[in-house]
């Protein structure tokens, strides 16, 4: 049976006159006889007897009229109940995230995945060092740089080095050009101090501390000085910076890998593994 047997029989019992059912319905008088009759085919038995004051149930159409109505109010109760699925929170996601990855990367896919899932999330936002550390504590932390642990690490990124200017620039000439530093993790400290070292046998000239990488975007543009640091695909140069690739000695660009890391013996939620599941099909990168 269809649902809209279902409907007819719940109407036709409530108010037993076909002419009555069948406008209420937006059916034709014969369109609902035939489908009483096939209703009557299909269990094999008579459920309706006509009289001049309209229609009586038999004893087998009583039960199916019963059914009906019980069948229906369970269909309206389990889609009342799939669409709150959408409304009620399904609980809390503990992420990390380093500060770069939390202003460009995070909202978005946040944004993204709470379409779909109901979820609160705490956001902790660290150094990656820390936030390794701190792993047991989180379900998972978007972190510059490999680290060794008892962890699972999933690529999400790859960023490139870049020397920024407000001028074209020559390699030559950054020895004597104020260097404008800012806060990062020491894994990418160290990949921007050895390229400098292998390059020059001094230290930077005047180095100027701004806190935050996109502030030292801004030093730049007020023509302060260069900036060493690396920047993903979609960055978007707002101030129109000269971008001078940072080689290795192969004349290779360096590079700055991101990856989702988490722990491999801590236990994992539902709501953990269907975000994972997410980052699988959506974020990471595959190599």
């Amino acid at each position: 049976m269809k649902d809209t047997d279902w409907i007819i029989l719940n109407e036709l019992y409530k108010e037993p006159n076909l002419t009555k059912v069948s406008e209420k319905l937006y059916y034709s008088q014969p369109s609902l006889t035939k489908i009483i009759q096939n209703i009557e085919e299909e269990f094999d038995t008579r459920i309706l007897l006509r009289s001049s004051k309209g229609v009586k149930f038999t004893v087998e159409g009583e039960y199916l009229a019963k059914r009906a109505k019980e069948y229906l109010k369970f269909m309206e109760e389990t889609k009342n109940k799939m669409k709150s699925f959408k409304y009620e929170t399904r609980g809390r996601l503990n992420l990390g995230s380093s500060y770069t990855y939390s202003k460009y990367f995070l909202p978005d896919i946040l944004y993204n995945y709470s379409k779909e899932n109901n979820v609160n999330f705490n956001i902790v936002t660290k150094q990656s060092e820390d936030l390794f550390r701190d792993i047991y504590n989180l379900d998972g932390a978007f972190i510059h740089g490999k680290y060794d642990g008892n962890i699972e690490s999933i690529l999400v990124d790859v960023e490139k080095a870049y020397i920024l200017s407000k001028n074209k620039i020559e390699l030559e000439d950054l020895k004597d050009i104020p260097m404008i530093n800012y806060s990062t993790n020491n894994k990418t400290k160290d990949i921007l101090n050895n390229w400098w070292y292998q390059n020059f046998n001094a230290e930077p000239t005047n180095q100027i501390f701004s806190g935050y990488v996109d502030v030292a975007w801004q030093l730049v543009n007020r023509n302060l000085g260069y900036v060493c640091c690396f920047l993903s695909e979609n960055f978007i140069n707002d101030y129109g910076l000269c971008m001078t690739p940072m080689l290795d000695e192969n004349g290779e660009q360096l590079t700055r890998e991101t990856y989702f890391v988490y722990s491999k013996t801590q236990d994992k939620s539902n709501i953990f593994e269907d975000f994972l599941e997410y980052l699988k099909n959506r974020v990471i990168i595959k190599k």
